[in-house]
């Protein structure tokens, strides 16, 4: 593990636990994370498997909350949206896989 990951991971820690403000802040941002990973993922998963289910949601025939309800009641998208929010949370703590751009913050 190189120093600058440390670093790195100290920095998000700090921000994570450096007050309020700066919880508040990195928590925001985590959601927006997690949000925008969960649709963009779980919208190829639906589009892959439920074609049907986001074309009458398309059509205007059925909700968006179709498609949560969907998700939520659906064990293998489930544990989809469990692994994705997982991953997306602890994104910051992740190292880079490129070694040209390790040093880049």
């Amino acid at each position: 593990m190189s120093t600058r990951w440390r670093r790195k991971v100290r920095r998000e820690w700090d921000a994570l636990t450096g007050g309020p403000v700066s919880a508040g802040w990195w928590l925001t941002k985590a959601g927006v994370r997690v949000v925008l990973a969960e649709v963009v993922f779980m919208g190829l998963v639906l589009l892959d498997n439920e074609m049907t289910a986001v074309e009458a949601v398309n059509n205007g025939e059925a909700s968006v909350f179709s498609l949560v309800a969907l998700v939520l009641t659906t064990p293998d998208y489930l544990a989809i949206a469990g692994i994705v929010f997982v991953v997306a949370l602890l994104l910051p703590f992740l190292p880079r896989r490129n070694r040209a751009t390790n040093g880049r913050v």
